[in-house]
């Protein structure tokens, strides 16, 4: 309790990201329900109009993000030639949208609904809906389907590299079922209500929302590799196993 306090203190709006998102909201900036700073204290919303500026649910900001509604590049402009020439413009964030650390998204710029922008991306033109973009210039890389599909292909592979990382630096244990909290569905799949068999999988089914139905639903589609957590741990022991061999 104290701790909280003296962080607000210390830190004021940027203490948490509902103090950022409360503040924001404050001065006139729309956001939506479920939207969430991962760390405030290194966001910059440099919007000089907070009505500019749009962020609709479920919009997860990482590590670095800037979001900008003006340029004062016409400061050079008034220096050379004496004009007065103004230069901003709005930015909206749709739904569902995932911004990466160290992005920075300029002015009169559109994220649709359902985007993922990469770290590092400098969003300068609008970015449609259902797509994944990157880069500098930000630009769209693949739709949002075709992401997806990479993304299911790579989830065994990416396991195995986890239980790999965690037997390394942990040598004679083995990490229990939590630990695989985003790749649980390899070896448990929860039932027709929703239910799974330990709190940390139940967080993850609610994680982003109103999705937890959709998830559910999702669930019941998919292919379940392993029968359970204990063939899935010895699959990954056989894996880790000769590829150790393979770079002797």
């Amino acid at each position: 309790m104290i701790r909280d306090l003296l962080r607000r203190f210390v830190l004021k709006e940027k203490a948490s990201s509902q103090d950022f998102i409360n503040f924001w909201k404050k001065q006139g900036v729309k956001i939506g329900d479920g939207t969430f700073f991962f760390d405030p204290r290194s966001n910059c919303l440099g919007i000089n109009n907070p009505s500019n500026l749009t962020i609709g649910r479920n919009v997860q900001i990482a590590h670095g993000v800037v979001i900008v509604d003006h340029g004062y590049d016409w400061s050079v402009l008034k220096g050379a030639y004496g004009d007065v020439l103004g230069n901003t413009g709005q930015v909206s964030i749709g739904d569902n949208v995932f911004i990466g650390m160290n992005a920075v998204i300029l002015k009169n710029v559109h994220i649709g609904n359902n985007v993922i922008i990469g770290a590092g991306s400098v969003v300068t033109h609008d970015i449609p809906d259902n797509s994944v973009a990157a880069g500098n210039p930000c630009r769209v890389l693949m739709p949002l389907s075709v992401y997806r599909e990479k993304r299911a292909n790579a989830q065994l592979k990416d396991a195995i590299n986890l239980f790999d990382a965690y037997v390394k630096s942990h040598p004679g244990e083995t990490p229990d079922k939590e630990f695989f909290r985003e790749y649980f569905w390899l070896f448990e799949r929860p039932d027709e209500e929703g239910r799974v068999s330990c709190a940390e999988f139940d967080r993850v089914m609610h994680f982003v929302d109103g999705s937890y139905a959709l998830s559910v639903k999702a669930a019941g589609k998919n292919k379940q590799l392993f029968s359970n957590f204990e063939d899935f741990i010895r699959y990954c022991q056989v894996e880790v196993s000769e590829n150790n061999i393979k770079a002797k």
